[in-house]
């Protein structure tokens, strides 16, 4: 979220020595505070979109290509390197970004036509 970033970058920014301790802590507080509600959103938007009876299906079905990117990386972290490895998650990152993105628009027109 856009919350977690600015945390990150705040603190990057004051991670000198001498700098202020309370921004960092308060950072710290910020970007766990926002980690911290993910779980309990990702898990009302499951109950709200997958039904109980697919839920653990479609679930496990999403899980094979994340593991088998992640196992793929791990393999190949030597011919990647760490700038690689980061640049396939930023691909992954905003490949899903943009699938969020179509998603939402999906459901707003599908809201729009029940009207």
């Amino acid at each position: 979220s856009p919350l977690t970033a600015l945390a990150g970058t705040v603190s990057s920014l004051f991670s000198t020595p001498g700098s202020l301790i309370g921004i960092l802590i308060l950072s710290l507080f910020v970007f766990e505070s926002c980690v911290g509600m993910y779980f309990p959103t990702i898990g009302t938007l499951r109950s709200k979109y997958f039904p109980d009876s697919h839920r653990s299906v479609v679930m496990n079905l999403f899980g094979i290509p994340l593991n088998a990117m992640v196992v793929t990386v791990f393999l190949s972290i030597e011919k990647l390197g760490v700038q690689g490895a980061l640049g396939v998650s930023t691909t992954a990152l905003a490949l899903a970004t943009a699938c969020g993105l179509k998603l939402k628009g999906m459901i707003k027109k599908e809201n729009e036509e029940k009207k």
